[in-house]
């Protein structure tokens, strides 16, 4: 399981969450709810981020997640307000487990599929996951 930081910032009687290591927000009226909502959004980039075969950034330590949320708020012309919590955040990460199947087509067929992934700068694979995937 990794865990990132995110600072919870007291906003007018609610809580505003700012992740460190992603562009990524979340918000709740109470910090129960924040704390669910910021691991809901969390859970959710990161599954995205799987599926679409991107890198997991790194996880900061606490002084540099002070450092980075404290830098975003200097960019955007705020302070971080007196209140603001640091607090960890779980995410199970669950890699994709790749299956092997035998699928039988004909040659003509396996043909444009192979041209389409090639044209694509996929796999074969990659290209009929990703058409299941595309299929409504």
């Amino acid at each position: 399981m990794k865990t990132y930081f995110a600072a919870f910032i007291p906003q007018g009687g609610e809580w505003e969450v700012l992740f460190a290591d992603f562009e990524l927000a979340a918000q709740g009226s109470t910090l129960d709810e924040a704390f669910f909502q910021a691991e809901s959004a969390l859970k959710g980039r990161v599954a995205s981020m799987l599926e679409d075969k991107e890198k997991l950034p790194p996880a900061s330590n606490i002084e540099k997640a002070k450092e980075k949320i404290g830098e975003w708020c200097r960019q955007e012309g705020v302070e971080l307000p007196e209140g603001t919590l640091f607090q960890l955040i779980p995410c199970e990460v669950k890699e994709p487990t790749l299956v092997r199947v035998n699928v039988s087509f004909p040659s003509t067929v396996l043909e444009r599929i192979d041209a389409k992934a090639s044209l694509a700068g996929m796999t074969r694979s990659r290209f009929l996951a990703a058409a299941a995937q595309a299929w409504k």
